[in-house]
């Protein structure tokens, strides 16, 4: 089952997880989603955060035609097409969130295992902003190296590990994290149920200083 009834709320818990970033923010303005995938973050935000601008990147022109014509998005939505890399390198704009979701062909490079494109990524987020980004991890190995990188560069990393999945996604930021606390009981309302916030976020690993 891909859909719910109403196609905005997502089914994949990962997606899901991304959507979390919103709980650490308090009234977001804005969204960078990097990887349009099927458009799920864009149906929900657009029918559930109606007043978040968001800006949608999406390397390449099949996915977003599949995303408007078998997954539901709105045909007059616009993504950008470009490459998340080549975006934030010419990017002067900041964001409240920033959702990384890139997946690469077998063998190529991600570009957010590189101190480049993360250092890309921490100048685009404004002082209090989130950045969720999805890993798929190969090893524990892999997921040490990826959060000793994420630490260099980012002063706050908190995690999920995505159950049954090989998914963890990141949560960054450079400001101070609200209170876990805090965050349980802003994850408790109405308005984040459908992404089963309060549960993703009892689940997080918080790390030490």
């Amino acid at each position: 089952m891909l859909f719910t009834e109403d196609h905005s709320y997502p089914v994949l818990h990962y997606i899901k997880a991304l959507l979390c970033s919103l709980v650490f923010v308090d009234n977001p303005g804005n969204m960078l989603n990097l990887g349009l995938g099927s458009g799920a973050i864009e149906r929900y935000l657009e029918s559930h955060h109606p007043d978040i601008a968001l800006t949608s990147i999406e390397p390449e022109v099949e996915m977003i035609a599949l995303s408007k014509e078998c997954f539901y998005l709105d045909s007059s939505y616009h993504v950008r097409n470009q490459s998340a890399e080549s975006f934030l390198h010419d990017n002067r704009q900041q964001f409240d969130l920033i959702i990384c979701d890139i997946h690469c062909s077998p063998g190529q490079p991600n570009p957010i295992e590189t101190d480049a494109f993360l250092q890309n990524l921490t100048d685009a987020l404004l002082p209090q902003g989130v950045v969720a980004i999805n890993f798929l991890a190969e090893s524990e190995a892999h997921i040490v190296n990826m959060l000793v990188r994420l630490r260099q560069i980012f002063e706050q990393v908190t995690l999920l590990d995505v159950l049954r999945q090989q998914n963890i996604v990141f949560y960054c930021s450079n400001s101070q994290f609200p209170e876990p606390s805090e965050l349980t009981m802003k994850a408790a309302l109405p308005v984040y149920a459908n992404i089963q916030a309060e549960t993703i976020i009892s689940q997080l690993i918080w790390l030490p200083e």
